[in-house]
């Protein structure tokens, strides 16, 4: 099953593979934040959720949010 991040009810990034996947592009794109006991938590309104499989036509190569 696909994961995406999600902001409220928006798609924001293609689908991943993994949760963790979702994660690690949420980070690169600045959208998580690191706890004083090092876990890693996304910034509020985020969320990782179950999503259909992007299309590839939805997103530029190499990159991982969604083209409006």
């Amino acid at each position: 099953m696909p994961y995406a991040l999600f902001e409220d009810e928006a798609q924001l990034t293609r689908s991943f593979p993994t949760e963790q996947d979702v994660l690690a592009a949420a980070e690169r794109a600045g959208l998580v934040e690191t706890r004083p006991d090092g876990e890693k938590v996304l910034e509020d309104n985020f969320t990782i959720r179950p999503c259909d499989p992007t299309p590839d036509d939805a997103t530029d190569p190499g990159y991982d949010f969604i083209v409006s």
